[in-house]
């Protein structure tokens, strides 16, 4: 059962099969751009992890989808249906979300360090709506955040989930995939999904 619950100040209440009623954000409350010139520029960022994804044969999810493709639209986009629309909506207020077919193949936030580390949390909703999500999760930033995306990442809260937020996503450099997509042009089309894990790495524990 799908349920909206329609309250004011542009509250969004949806209906977890998980978690009951949950609070989920409107995609476009994301900031728009690094005002702080420490991040990335997240439309910058969004077209070319957008493009990639075609580029590599995968299709985007779609905003407000109904069905399932039978082999994809014509506009490159992922027409899915979510049994829980939670999921859909966490999904869809993110950056960029690759699919194979009905499957979630890679999930992308870009990280400006504006808006109090909101992708992050973006994130780490998807993961308590999702614990059992097999997709690849990356958060795009740059290295001059690393010290705060390492210090936001193991709050006790993001640690406390069924799958810590450190144990399931990746840290991907926005100046080295910029980089790395530019060099390889038009290549990149003969590569897979799982290049990216080459060019990105993994959060370490805390030191004891």
């Amino acid at each position: 059962m799908i349920a909206r619950v329609p309250v004011s100040h542009s509250l969004n209440l949806i209906l977890s099969s998980k978690l009951g009623l949950v609070s989920i954000p409107d995609a476009g409350s994301l900031p728009e751009l690094s005002t702080s010139g420490s991040g990335p520029d997240r439309i910058e960022a969004r077209e070319l992890l957008q493009g990639l994804g075609r580029n590599l044969g995968m299709t985007l999810l779609a905003p407000k989808a109904d069905v399932f493709p039978e082999a994809g639209s014509e506009d490159g986009e992922a027409r899915v249906a979510f049994p829980d629309e939670a999921i859909r909506k966490t999904l869809e207020g993110l950056d960029a979300v690759w699919m194979n077919g009905n499957d979630v193949i890679a999930v992308f936030a870009v990280e400006t360090g504006t808006g109090g580390w909101e992708a992050l949390r973006r994130l780490a909703d998807l993961l308590a709506l999702h614990p059992k999500l097999k997709a690849a999760l990356y958060v795009v930033s740059l290295p001059a955040l690393k010290a705060g995306l390492l210090a936001e990442i193991n709050r006790p809260v993001y640690r406390l989930l069924k799958k810590p937020l450190g144990e399931a996503v990746r840290i991907l450099d926005w100046n080295r995939l910029e980089s790395e997509v530019g060099e390889l042009g038009e290549r990149v089309r003969y590569l897979k999904a799982e290049f990216l894990e080459g060019i990105s790495e993994v959060v370490e524990p805390p030191a004891e």
